[in-house]
């Protein structure tokens, strides 16, 4: 712990802000996700698709911003145990690319084949913006997209 902490203070200012702004993200998504039911925080997400929604209009994405925010998200996650949720992680990612008028999408998919009693469907939500998969990418195959929420700058 003393040596996170250490590792914490030498960080520039930039990436301590960032870290911050990902452990209140996370915090409030665990409370959505945990408290709430989806129907209640659904319509926040964005505009709701059938399927994978493909925003071709935002490919042409910058990627250091993407990759700051995943950097951020998985060391909190990662220090706390790895026990936010993918859905977590992609609202979390979600509100920190909105607040910077960045487009994207969350996307909620299924993976009928690998179904347990507690998760019968495999479920698994991933977060894109532009061509990038910020949040999700390794655990994205075989998950087939039932639902994705858009948001877009000026929408």
């Amino acid at each position: 712990m003393y040596r996170q902490f250490r590792n914490f203070l030498v960080l520039p200012r930039a990436r301590k802000r960032l870290l911050a702004e990902a452990v209140a993200a996370l915090l409030s998504a665990w409370w959505l996700v945990r408290r709430k039911p989806f129907r209640s925080y659904a319509r926040m997400l964005g505009q709701p698709h059938p399927g994978e929604y493909d925003d071709a209009a935002h490919h042409d994405m910058p990627p250091q911003p993407l990759g700051q925010i995943r950097w951020a998200l998985q060391r909190i996650n990662r220090l706390a145990g790895g026990r936010f949720t993918c859905l977590m992680l992609g609202i979390a990612a979600k509100r920190m690319l909105d607040r910077r008028g960045l487009a994207n999408t969350l996307v909620l998919g299924v993976r009928p084949d690998k179904g347990d009693g507690a998760d019968p469907f495999g479920a698994h939500a991933w977060l894109r913006a532009g061509r990038y998969v910020v949040i999700g990418l390794e655990e994205r195959a075989g998950h087939i997209p039932v639902a994705s929420y858009h948001t877009a700058p000026g929408e």
